[in-house]
């Protein structure tokens, strides 16, 4: 009888294992049928999404943000200093950019920036992610946090440089900035990145009057350099590199960052706020749930995202421009960097410019277009590298009539690949397609702006 019950259980369990295998490689034939069915770009992403990166013996480790050990090398044009005379004060400022290889994040990058003629300074290096795992920091603000935090302290330096011009002392200043980033039809070939709006909120404190608030603001807008970078058309010049022997100064590494704290000597210049910072005047847009990365390379074609800074002043007398800047990131997190203006000719700023962060962000965003499009086309590549030159102009500084523009961007693209140069061509346009901040300087942006005083909107 017990050996009749064994026998009946015995074939009962074989016939439940052969129809949970059976359930197995159903499920596994309609996920073959559905993963082959998906467009070669959309299953080129999921695997670069989902799978970590190779594993190394030794990591390079570095700063989130620290200053460069040497003046840049770029290889793909002569990095020369802006014209200075009398009515002028003419900005050049380089980057150099390449990839970071870590197991951990497809996404690590390096930027390199400097402000081109200032004596004895070599610039900054930064380290830039997007994404990182649930519970941790990504290894530095994204692309776009350091864009961002460009925009907005380069406009919190015009208005404390107005009001001093204006003889009106304030008691606080701060700059809000809220970018409305946008992917239209990423996948596709004619894909495009966008900055469809900039949100602006100044914000003072003091015993000034509206009109003269308002004639700090007309002053200050009108130096803006930023701001006259987007809501005009700027001409930018594209150059593709591929194949040449460009690789022996710049070149992807393996590397790391043991913190999100930085230091320049006991100046802490980057961390993460021990709760994320909220804007006191933006209004953020509700944030979306997570989702599984197939559902997610879904909706990434079109994906909507918001990036804001606040900008205020350290209050340190002897920097006038010293700022520190709050910075949301698209991993959740907000950061804390500072940033500093140079005073004169041999004055050395604390932390980088806000012209320099803003030129560093740009180019960085076009550093992780390629590195998107690279997995996405499946390339047969060994090494990229972004090269940017951005050529600004301020006339008549340290006047009422003060005024600014970006007048030219030189854009270089490095690849080592075993491609045809149609292939690499068409990797190159839709690289530059993809890239929001380029994006927002080469098409006229919209901007919104507003100023409270005490509290109080005005009209």
């Amino acid at each position: 009888m017990n050996k009749e019950a064994g026998n009946k259980k015995s074939s009962l369990l074989k016939k439940i294992g052969i129809g949970i295998g059976a359930i197995v490689v159903l499920a596994v034939v309609v996920a073959g049928v559905y993963w082959f069915q998906m467009p070669s770009e959309t299953r080129n992403m999921v695997t670069f999404w989902a799978f970590a990166g190779e594993e190394y013996d030794s990591y390079i480790e570095y700063q989130v943000i620290e200053r460069n050990e040497e003046e840049l090398q770029p290889s793909g044009m002569e990095f020369v200093a802006g014209q200075s005379e009398a009515t002028d004060n003419n900005i050049n400022i380089g980057t150099a950019n390449e990839m970071v290889k870590n197991n951990t994040s497809s996404m690590l990058k390096k930027g390199r920036v400097q402000t081109i003629g200032v004596d004895d300074y070599t610039g900054w290096q930064v380290l830039a992610d997007e994404g990182a795992a649930e519970g941790t920091y990504p290894y530095g603000p994204s692309p776009l946090s350091y864009y961002t935090a460009g925009e907005a302290t380069n406009l919190h330096t015009q208005i404390t440089m107005a009001a001093e011009l204006q003889g009106i002392e304030l008691d606080y200043i701060a700059v809000e900035v809220l970018n409305d980033f946008r992917w239209n039809d990423m996948m596709a070939e004619d894909g495009t990145g966008h900055l469809d709006l900039s949100t602006i909120n100044i914000i003072i404190e003091g015993d000034a009057t509206e009109e003269e608030i308002e004639g700090i603001k007309e002053i200050a807008l009108n130096a803006w350099a930023v701001g006259q970078a987007l809501v005009n058309e700027t001409e930018v010049i594209t150059h593709l590199e591929a194949n040449g022997d460009d690789w022996d100064v710049y070149n992807a590494k393996p590397g790391t960052s043991k913190s999100d704290e930085s230091y320049d000597g006991e100046l802490k210049v980057s961390s993460v706020t021990e709760e994320p910072r909220m804007p006191e005047y933006l209004e953020l847009a509700i944030e979306k749930e997570d989702q599984s990365v197939v559902s997610m390379m879904a909706s990434m074609s079109n994906m909507e995202f918001q990036i804001y800074a606040i900008s205020e002043s350290v209050e340190d007398n002897d920097r006038p421009y010293f700022k520190k800047v709050t910075l949301s990131t698209p991993s959740g997190e907000t950061w804390e960097l500072y940033s500093d203006e140079f005073l004169g000719e041999n004055d050395i700023a604390l932390a980088p410019t806000s012209l320099e962060y803003f030129t560093l962000g740009t180019s960085l965003c076009l550093t992780s277009q390629t590195t998107l499009v690279s997995a996405m086309m499946g390339l047969d590549y060994s090494d990229y590298r972004v090269e940017h030159l951005f050529e600004y102009r301020q006339e008549d500084v340290n006047s009422i009539e003060m005024n600014a523009s970006l007048d030219l961007v030189n854009t270089y693209i490095f690849i080592d690949a075993d491609e045809s140069d149609e292939t690499l061509e068409a990797f190159f346009d839709k690289s530059l397609a993809l890239c929001f901040a380029g994006e927002g300087l080469v098409n006229k942006t919209e901007i919104e702006l507003s100023t409270y005083l005490n509290g109080d909107k005005l009209n």
